[in-house]
């Protein structure tokens, strides 16, 4: 099953599904799962360590690595997010936001794109710097993606849930790129995840062609400002639960993206 798969399977869940308590998975997903900035080098090497086994053991789109942790230079100057599973105590899921400070810090869209783009007016080259970024790196394992981790016994409502974390880390991504200033985001995704997410009311704009790139992937550009009024009413509230959640969990712990902008100067 592919992370395009899991983001698309929570874009349509079963009336059954959203029918739980009289109320939507959304409801539920703060009881089974927290949202999280990996800050510390314990908890990235958790991240790498999920990384690893979604993308070269899973999916096997890279190469296995000694130490079995899946990194790569942009991981140095990167925010990592973790959406973890309270109940087992692991990671359930996580992205990374990748950061560019000046013109020799290329986004790993512009390394694999070369400037070719379709849309040149939302091209990186277009903004600054400080208000640019990529989400990559998006890593669901299979037992959450597919629910197997969860014991037999276990609630409807966490089922559902563990749909939703492939959907939640977009989110997650958003709101921290937002507090950040980064409000010009990319992701190389399938066209595929590209429509899915549509229908939750993230509106990701093609600005190039698909390439064979761990399957097909094209080039697509957000406004991370515009996520508020485009998303779906249920997708709204998860994205407020989420919102709420981060605020809390970074209470006591600096960001590591500080705020860099004024709404007039983007």
């Amino acid at each position: 099953m592919s992370l395009g798969f899991a983001a698309n399977n929570a874009a349509v869940l079963t009336e059954q599904e959203q029918a739980v308590d009289v109320n939507k998975p959304w409801h539920h997903f703060l009881h089974y799962f927290q949202a999280t900035q990996a800050n510390s080098a314990q908890q990235k090497k958790r991240v790498y360590r999920l990384r690893h086994k979604v993308y070269c053991e899973e999916l096997q789109f890279e190469p296995t690595r000694v130490g079995r942790l899946e990194q790569d230079n942009f991981d140095q100057r990167s925010v990592h997010i973790a959406v973890n599973h309270l109940a087992s105590n692991t990671i359930a899921g996580t992205v990374r936001i990748v950061t560019s400070s000046d013109n020799h810090e290329l986004l790993p869209i512009e390394q694999h794109f070369d400037n070719e783009w379709i849309d040149t007016s939302f091209a990186p080259q277009n903004f600054d710097r400080q208000h640019i970024c990529e989400i990559s790196r998006l890593a669901v394992p299979a037992e959450i993606r597919c629910a197997t981790s969860l014991t037999p016994n276990a609630l409807s409502a966490e089922r559902s849930c563990s749909k939703l974390v492939a959907i939640s880390l977009y989110l997650i991504a958003q709101i921290t790129c937002l507090r950040a200033g980064r409000v010009h985001a990319y992701v190389m995704i399938e066209p595929a995840l590209a429509r899915a997410l549509r229908r939750v009311g993230i509106h990701f704009i093609q600005i190039g062609k698909p390439i064979a790139f761990n399957g097909i992937r094209a080039p697509y550009y957000l406004d991370a400002r515009t996520i508020s009024s485009t998303l779906n009413a249920d997708y709204l509230q998860l994205h407020t639960m989420l919102e709420a959640q981060l605020s809390d969990t970074l209470s006591n712990a600096r960001p590591q993206l500080a705020l860099c902008y004024s709404a007039s100067q983007v």
